[in-house]
C-alpha cells in the first residue's frame, strides 16, 4: 500500500529531489522512444530507396540471392501489368499454320460416319454432299489384365530333364509382364510418377514393384560402364550436383551428361572422389563444363568451361545489393550484357559470323576486367576472368561448347522433383536401384522415342538368355569412339 499522504512532505527536500528526478527520467525514456521510431522509419525509407520497393528488398534478403529457387523464394511478388500482357507465340497477325490432317494411310483407324438424311431444323432432305476429313487423337485406357497360363511339362529320356512351356514377354520368376514391368520404371524414374500411384493403377501391392526394380536394376547394370566410356569420349559434356539423402543421412546426387548421355553417381559425399571414379585415370578428352565448384577441379585435368550464367548471377547481385555505387553502375551492366548475348550466340550465329562476334565478346570482356576498380569484391571477379581466362572462354570459335551449365541443370531438375516427393531414398539398395535405372532410363530416353518399347525389349531378350550382353541390347554394337575411349 501506498504510504499515507503527510501534509509536510512537500518541504521535503529528499521528495522534491526524487521527484524531479522521476521527472527527468520520463522525459528521457519518451525522447528515446521517439528516437527509435524515426530511426526505423528512416531505416525503412534507406531500405526501399536502396532495393528499389518491397519485392527488391524481399529479393536481396534470399537465401542464395538471384540464385535462391523457386521453392525457397518466401513470398512472390504479383507480376506486372507488362508481364501480365505478355503473349507467346508469334507476333500479331501472323496467319498461323493451322492443324494439319493426318492423310488416312497414317492413321491407325478411319471411321466413316453415319450421312445424316434431312436437316436437323428443317426436317427437309438434303443435296450437294461433300466430305472432309477430321483428324482426332484417341487414348485407349490403361486396363489391368490378369492372366492365367496353362504351362505344358514333360520329361525328356535323352537329356534327362523336364521341359516346359515358354511363357513369352515375362522374366522368369516374375510376375509382372514386361510391358508392365517397363511402363512401371520409365513412369516412376524417368517421369516421376510416385510409386504408391503407379501400385494402385496396376492394382498390386508397392512392395511388390520395389522388388521388381531391384531385380531389374541388377539384370542392368551391365550397361551402365558403357556410358561412362562414352561420356569420357565426348567433346561437350557437363556435371552437376544436388542434395539426396538415403535414410535420413545427407548425401549428394551427381549428374554426368552428354547430349545424349546420363550417367548418375548416388553418393553419401561431396567430396572429389565421386568425379574422379566417372572421369577415370587416363587422358582427359573434350571440355567439361562446371558450376566452379572445386572437387572438379582436384579431379579433372582436361578443359574446363566455367557456367557464365552462375557467373552473371554472382556479378549480378553486386550490383542489386548497391545499385548507388558508382563503379557498379559503370562496370557491371554492360558486363551482363555480353555474359548474356555469349550465352545465346551459339543459337543465333554459324559459321564465320560466329567466329568473328564470339572473339568480339572475348575482347570487350576481357577489357572491362581489365577496368582499374577500387571495390574488392568486384576486383575479385574481374580477376578470377582474367587468372583463369581459358576456364571462361572454351566456347570462343566453338560453337558446340555451351558457354553454360544448363544442360546438367535440366537433366537434374526431375531427382528435384523427385526428392521433394519421396524425400530421398530408404535404403543403400534402393539407392543403388535409383542410380541404375536412373542411368539407363534417362539415357534411352535421349535416344529413342519409345523408351518403354526399348526396355521391354531388352527384358525380352534377356528373359530368352540370360548371358546375353546387356550393354549391346541396350546401346547396340560399340562405335570406334567407344573402343578407343576403353582402351
Amino acid at each position: 500500500m501506498p504510504p499515507a499522504k503527510c501534509p509536510f512532505l512537500h518541504r521535503c527536500n529528499k521528495y522534491t529531489d526524487l521527484t524531479l528526478r522521476i521527472d527527468r527520467l520520463e522525459e528521457a525514456v519518451a525522447a528515446k522512444d521517439r528516437r527509435i521510431r524515426a530511426l526505423e522509419e528512416e531505416n525503412a525509407r534507406l531500405k526501399d530507396a536502396q532495393c528499389g520497393g518491397a519485392s527488391e528488398a524481399a529479393s536481396a534478403a534470399l537465401p542464395f540471392k538471384s540464385g535462391t529457387p523457386s521453392s525457397k523464394i518466401p513470398v512472390k511478388p504479383n507480376s506486372s501489368e507488362e508481364d501480365r500482357k505478355r503473349v507467346g507465340g508469334q507476333p500479331k497477325g501472323h496467319p498461323g499454320h493451322g492443324r494439319k490432317a493426318v492423310p488416312d494411310e497414317e492413321a491407325d483407324e478411319v471411321v466413316e460416319l453415319p450421312r445424316p438424311t434431312s436437316c436437323p431444323v428443317h426436317g427437309i432432305a438434303l443435296a450437294s454432299w461433300t466430305t472432309r476429313t477430321r483428324t482426332v487423337v484417341h487414348m485407349a485406357p490403361a486396363r489391368r489384365i490378369v492372366r492365367n497360363y496353362t504351362i505344358y511339362r514333360a520329361w525328356c529320356p535323352a537329356c534327362g530333364k523336364y521341359h516346359e512351356s515358354e511363357t513369352s514377354g515375362v522374366m522368369p520368376y516374375f510376375a509382372f509382364t514386361n510391358d508392365l514391368v517397363s511402363q512401371v520404371l520409365v513412369d516412376h524414374f524417368g517421369n516421376g510418377i510416385p510409386l504408391g500411384t503407379l501400385a494402385r493403377r496396376a492394382g498390386v501391392k508397392k512392395a511388390a514393384l520395389k522388388k521388381m526394380a531391384h531385380k531389374v536394376a541388377e539384370l542392368l547394370e551391365g550397361g551402365v560402364p558403357r556410358l561412362v566410356e562414352e561420356f569420357r569420349a565426348a567433346l561437350d559434356k557437363h556435371a552437376d550436383e544436388t542434395p539426396w539423402s538415403c535414410d535420413g543421412k545427407n548425401g549428394y546426387a551427381w549428374g554426368f551428361f552428354t547430349a545424349d548421355v546420363s550417367v548418375y553417381r548416388l553418393r553419401g559425399t561431396r567430396a572429389s572422389t565421386v568425379p574422379a571414379e566417372i572421369f577415370g585415370d587416363g587422358a582427359h578428352a573434350g571440355v567439361l563444363g562446371v558450376d566452379r565448384y572445386s572437387a572438379y577441379n582436384c579431379s579433372w585435368r582436361g578443359k574446363t568451361q566455367y557456367c557464365l550464367e552462375h557467373f552473371k548471377r554472382n556479378v549480378r547481385d553486386l550490383l542489386e545489393a548497391e545499385p548507388k555505387n558508382t563503379e557498379y553502375q559503370r562496370h557491371i551492366p554492360r558486363f551482363l550484357e555480353l555474359l548474356a548475348y555469349a550465352m545465346t550466340l551459339r543459337n543465333r550465329k554459324r559459321g564465320r559470323e560466329y567466329d568473328d562476334e564470339s572473339v568480339a565478346i572475348r575482347d570487350e570482356l576481357l577489357a572491362i576486367a581489365k577496368s582499374p576498380v577500387e571495390d574488392g569484391r568486384l576486383k575479385g571477379y574481374f580477376d578470377l576472368m582474367l587468372q583463369k581466362r581459358e576456364r571462361f572462354f572454351q566456347w570462343v570459335r566453338h560453337p558446340e561448347i555451351e558457354a553454360e551449365n544448363n544442360l546438367a541443370e535440366r537433366r537434374l531438375r526431375p531427382l528435384v522433383i523427385a526428392r521433394k516427393v519421396c524425400f530421398g531414398s530408404q535404403s543403400e539398395k534402393g539407392l543403388m536401384t535409383r542410380e541404375t535405372l536412373m542411368t539407363i532410363i534417362d539415357t534411352l530416353s535421349l535416344r529413342c522415342d519409345d523408351p518403354v518399347a526399348k526396355l521391354s525389349q531388352v527384358l525380352d531378350a534377356i528373359g530368352r538368355d540370360r548371358n546375353a550382353d546387356v550393354s549391346e541390347l541396350l546401346w547396340g554394337p560399340k562405335n570406334a569412339a567407344s573402343e578407343a575411349a576403353a582402351a
